[in-house]
């Protein structure tokens, strides 16, 4: 059975009641998923990098 790995992101100046974030490489690009503390909710995206170049982090 394949296995489905998740990579923590490194979140600075979460908002309050924190932020967790992760992503997975996927054919085509990553499944990313963030998380608010709280219990405020979260989501689902794809973001499609085909040759995996994101390095997880965001433009200064």
């Amino acid at each position: 059975m394949a296995e489905f790995h998740w990579e923590k992101l490194d979140c600075k100046h979460p908002p309050t009641g924190g932020l967790g974030a992760w992503r997975a490489k996927v054919p085509g690009g990553w499944i990313v998923t963030i998380r608010c503390g709280g219990g405020e909710g979260g989501g689902v995206t794809f973001y499609p990098d085909p040759n995996h170049q994101w390095d997880g982090g965001t433009l200064p």
